[in-house]
């Protein structure tokens, strides 16, 4: 634990003991420790090596973004540092779903509150410290993603992706994202039944099909009904068409963009989430096809 970092827990904790490491592989990513101090209380305290990622984390807090969420369903800020960008939160109880085998009945409410959860952040007020980020330049984005398919994707998954992009989508209201709204960074107290949500460094404003609804939607939910009908029953409501296509046209992106990451960072799992998602995204582009042909005959 670099130095810094040393000081700024023991402000909070006094004396204390590092009881786990659970810092981000590769060069470049945030550090997090879970740490103890004399009374057994539990802390967490993070290092986020880009500036622009522990801002972003420190104003989910003090905009009162994870609050919303609801009373101990996030960690509390407890104290930050600006010049050592570090700062140390509270121990939320659970551990990671990606890290649970659950029964199906625990597994869906998981998805349902997740949707309630997403529901409650999104109607968050959006104001706050960090400027909107839903403006997107459709075209450079689409050639940049076209760009990264022609290095590392097949000339099926290249048609596809052009496909999927070639409308531009809707320009949807800006709410607040958490920005990697998975089961990562979603902590399930079986004891409890109570689902919390973690690792705020990605959250700003910006439309939800931009980026939390395509990763959930194409990495996880695609194929499975169960999950998406629970997780869309805790959101209230269901999405429209515009939204629909926004997700995916964006999902096509995020899917790129991850497999380059994966590949160019060695990241084996961002890999074959990536190809989960282009898997997902040629099964989408197959079934809007065959609605398509079918409604033309019946015209």
């Amino acid at each position: 634990m670099p130095e810094a970092v040393d000081r700024l827990v023991t402000s909070v904790s006094g004396a204390f003991r590092v009881v786990a490491d659970h810092s981000s592989p590769g060069i470049g990513r945030p550090r997090t420790w879970e740490v103890e101090d004399r009374h057994g209380c539990r802390w967490f305290a993070k290092y986020n090596p880009g500036p622009k990622l522990f801002r972003r984390e420190v104003a989910a807090y003090e905009s009162g973004w994870a609050a919303a969420l609801g009373p101990g369903r996030a960690p509390l800020l407890a104290v930050h540092d600006v010049d050592a960008q570090a700062l140390v939160v509270t121990a939320a109880p659970g551990r990671p779903v990606r890290e649970q085998r659950l029964a199906a009945e625990q597994e869906r409410e998981v998805y349902r509150q997740a949707g309630q959860l997403l529901a409650r952040l999104t109607a968050a007020p959006a104001q706050g410290r960090l400027p909107a980020s839903s403006t997107v330049d459709w075209d450079a984005e689409v050639e940049q993603m076209l760009r990264t398919a022609r290095l590392y994707a097949t000339p099926e998954d290249l048609a596809v992706l052009r496909a999927l992009t070639c409308e531009r989508p809707a320009d949807l209201p800006a709410v607040v994202s958490h920005g990697d709204f998975m089961p990562r960074n979603w902590l399930w107290d079986p004891a409890e039944q109570v689902l919390r949500i973690i690792d705020f460094e990605r959250a700003d404003i910006r439309p939800s099909v931009q980026r939390d609804l395509p990763r959930l939607s194409y990495r996880i939910l695609y194929g499975r009904p169960d999950l998406e009908a629970s997780f869309f029953h805790g959101l209230g409501r269901t999405l429209g068409e515009a939204e629909r296509h926004a997700v995916t046209a964006y999902g096509a992106l995020d899917a790129m963009s991850l497999l380059r990451y994966g590949l160019e960072h060695q990241d084996l799992a961002s890999v074959d989430e990536a190809h989960t998602m282009l898997r997902n995204l040629h099964a989408e582009h197959l079934r809007a096809a065959t609605r398509e042909r079918a409604g033309g005959r019946r015209g």
